[in-house]
């Protein structure tokens, strides 16, 4: 008798926590709705942004010669075959590339993240 009570009970329990917790989502997925809307809006800004940025680099950008670039402040460089190319990867990226002097790319194939400096110090076999 006591153990079919105790089923009982937790089953009440159950159902009740069951209950209250889809009337919280609800109410959740009403509140997601509102940031969901800035996020949309945030990107939207970014994209205009990253059009502008663009089509500056593309009427005032005329450089040709190959470019070296440090990504942020880390020790990862990229050599670039011209500067306008660099200024255009920084258009609306999350990544954001320093010129640097060229001897750091010295090397390096062009568009490829590695060390800075590494083209000099690679080991070849026999």
């Amino acid at each position: 008798m006591k153990s079919s009570f105790l089923v009982c009970i937790i089953l009440a329990t159950v159902f009740i926590l069951n209950v209250s917790g889809n009337s919280n989502s609800s109410s959740s997925e009403d509140e997601l709705d509102s940031p969901v809307g800035v996020v949309l809006t945030r990107s939207k800004t970014t994209s205009r942004k990253s059009q502008t940025c663009r089509r500056s680099v593309q009427k005032n950008c005329s450089s040709s010669t190959k470019t070296c670039a440090r990504l942020g402040r880390a020790n990862i460089c990229q050599a670039f075959k011209n500067d306008c190319d660099r200024q255009l990867s920084n258009c609306g990226a999350k990544k954001f590339y320093r010129k640097v002097s060229l001897v750091l790319c010295r090397g390096l194939p062009i568009d490829v993240l590695r060390p800075c400096g590494s083209g000099q110090s690679i080991a070849k076999g026999p």
